[in-house]
């Protein structure tokens, strides 16, 4: 039986108060606005970070900005398909990049984010890459874009045109120099998109924009204009800063070469880390960026398309703050997870370090009491869907695995004494907590971290005697494999 046929009775289409309580007299239900950002890490401006954010920026200044939040799992599928499911990998079974969550045991039957709100009268609507793919250009969406999640999908291009002029004739990036492939279909994936620089398309002519413009566009909408003045969950997904980094041009003009500062990369970093976490696929690209005079360049590309995203973002919040809906709007801005730039031999995310993990998380809703505020306690990607079921005032599914944010939404001090939990790969764990970082691998060794004496976590104290009480309290939240049913 599918579950979430159940929940319909449950379902109202009034807003509460964070305390859960219907109002007397019930408003006009919330719409609800995603913004997701693809492999954008924790440097935006309001954390403090070396990139040029001033819109995601804006947005903190109205709602509240998490710095502590943490994907379920650092790779895109697996991140994206907890946040909107609700549910860890090791109920999903999503634990790569490839395959489609609806494939695994139960998959056909879980009740996604969008799902219920449908359920509940909602026009759900997606444009660019909210699960790991987008719908795509062709006549049917692509499926692990979920289609049954959305009454409605744009259709188009994501992120940047541009790939090809950075690429051999063999499909590599030039600036590898590498003799051709035995076999074109064999080259790694980080030799292809591990590129990185200017291309001549304006802004305009790329994918991520022309899904914001979309976005922006469907905001404008009048009430009256839409399929029964029904209340609509949005959601908008932009590529960039994914592989390859590639941004028109004026967004490297923001960031001459000669003013981007090295990646702080410690030559004894790795001393401590066990045998097991010293490399991975990724390392050898690590060790050709840096042999050939690379890495500058990289954190450049890293930077200006971090600008264009936000570029993005504030044209999808232009459109609501322009919108007949700005009133009546919660807005989640998220990003699926971290990203490393040679940081402790890694590339890209794929590591249970706080750079590979801490995702910026974003929520404001209208007329709420503390924008602006920054909550620093430990959160997962996971607890949204359950905080915007609580804003929007519906039952939780007992399926879900996050726990809702509306006590910390509702006062900023509030205490929360559960870690963020992260998975990668399966079997191997980070358990984080206020300012620590616990981490287990499945041959039984471990890292943790103090992030407020060491926060590019270059010591490892897991072996201090002193921090053997911490061990003890964060190693009970180690996941447990399931059943993998509801």
């Amino acid at each position: 039986m599918n579950r979430g046929l159940l929940l319909i009775p449950l379902l109202t289409l009034y807003t509460v108060s964070l305390q859960g309580s219907p109002p007397t007299t019930p408003p006009k239900p919330y719409n609800v606005l995603f913004i997701a950002i693809d492999d954008m890490n924790n440097w935006i401006g309001a954390m403090g970070g070396p990139a040029r954010t001033p819109n995601i920026d804006r947005l903190a200044q109205k709602g509240m900005l998490f710095t502590n939040a943490y994907c379920a799992f650092p790779a895109c599928n697996p991140s994206r398909t907890a946040i909107m499911t609700g549910q860890r990998p090791e109920t999903t079974g999503q634990y790569e990049n490839m395959g489609n969550f609806r494939d695994k045991p139960g998959g056909k039957e879980r009740i996604t984010l969008p799902q219920l709100l449908q359920q509940a009268g909602y026009e759900t609507v997606a444009a660019g890459k909210i699960y790991h793919n987008p719908r795509g250009n062709r006549p049917e969406p692509d499926p692990v874009s979920d289609p049954i999640s959305w009454n409605e999908q744009k259709r188009g291009a994501t992120g940047t045109p541009g790939h090809d002029l950075y690429l051999d004739e063999y499909g590599q990036a030039k600036w590898l120099q590498l003799p051709p492939p035995s076999d074109p279909k064999t080259i790694p994936y980080l030799n292809k998109f591990g590129v990185w620089g200017p291309i001549p398309q304006t802004k305009q002519q790329c994918g991520d924009w022309q899904m914001a413009q979309y976005c922006a566009d469907f905001l404008q909408q009048k009430p009256d204009s839409r399929p029964a003045d029904k209340p609509f969950f949005m959601a908008v997904g932009i590529s960039r800063p994914h592989s390859p980094q590639l941004a028109p041009q004026e967004y490297f003009d923001r960031f001459p070469l000669d003013q981007v500062p090295m990646p702080n990369l410690p030559a004894d970093d790795m001393n401590d880390i066990p045998g097991i976490a010293q490399t991975n696929f990724a390392s050898p690209f690590v060790q050709q960026v840096k042999e050939k005079g690379q890495l500058q360049k990289a954190k450049q590309g890293y930077l200006a398309s971090m600008a264009f995203a936000d570029d993005c973002v504030g044209k999808i919040l232009d459109g609501l703050a322009n919108s007949p809906y700005k009133d009546n709007t919660i807005v989640v801005f998220y990003t699926d997870h971290g990203w490393q730039l040679g940081h402790k031999n890694r590339w890209e995310k794929y590591s249970l370090w706080k750079l590979g993990t801490n995702a910026p998380l974003i929520i404001y809703y209208p007329g709420m009491k503390h924008a602006g505020s920054t909550n620093e306690q430990a959160v997962s990607l996971m607890d949204i869907y359950p905080t915007v079921l609580d804003l929007l005032g519906r039952e939780k599914p007992a399926f879900l695995e996050g726990r809702s944010l509306a006590q910390q939404l509702n006062n900023p001090r509030a205490k929360r004494d559960v870690p963020a939990v992260v998975t990668y790969p399966e079997s191997n764990y980070s358990v984080v907590l206020n300012e620590w970082n616990y981490i287990l691998y499945q041959d039984g060794s471990e890292e943790l971290y103090n992030h407020k004496r060491d926060p590019d976590e270059f010591t490892n104290v897991a072996a201090y005697p002193e921090n053997q009480a911490i061990k003890a309290k964060l190693k009970p939240w180690i996941p447990k494999k399931t059943d993998r049913k509801l």
